[in-house]
């Protein structure tokens, strides 16, 4: 185990705290928007949360002999990827290895890029459910 490990120590009131902050801070240019001014957090809309299933994370663990995680932040884009969740924040998980000092993301690159030279076979997982509109 790491030696940088420490134990979960967020609260609920300080989760909530945290998400406040964040949905006070955030600013952004809605997708079709072409004024250029950025729009307030919009709790009908904007990801307040993604939920992923157990078996899903420790699928990705157990195909990449992973030893960590990584979380990207991302915003869905039906163009690249479609999903009914286009022009919302997502996660994407990474299974990451301590390899020559360093946690390396297990993910390979899906061309003939020089990326492929490191990662491993892996995959980012990115279907979990975002709230809204799934909140439970």
């Amino acid at each position: 185990m790491d030696e940088n490990f420490q134990k979960p120590d967020v609260s609920r009131e300080q989760l909530e705290t945290l998400m406040k902050t964040y949905q006070e801070t955030v600013k952004r240019i809605r997708k079709g928007d072409d004024s250029g001014v950025a729009s307030d957090y919009d709790p009908d809309f904007d990801s307040k949360s993604i939920w992923f299933p157990r078996k899903a994370v420790e699928a990705l663990f157990n195909d990449n002999n992973a030893d960590g995680l990584r979380i990207y932040f991302g915003v869905h884009n039906a163009d690249v990827m479609p999903t009914p969740y286009d022009d919302r924040l997502t996660v994407v998980l990474v299974a990451t290895k301590y390899e020559d000092g360093r946690n390396v993301d297990q993910l390979k690159s899906d061309g003939d890029a020089k990326d492929d030279e490191e990662g491993g076979p892996g995959y980012g997982l990115n279907h979990g459910k975002v709230c809204p509109p799934y909140c439970d």
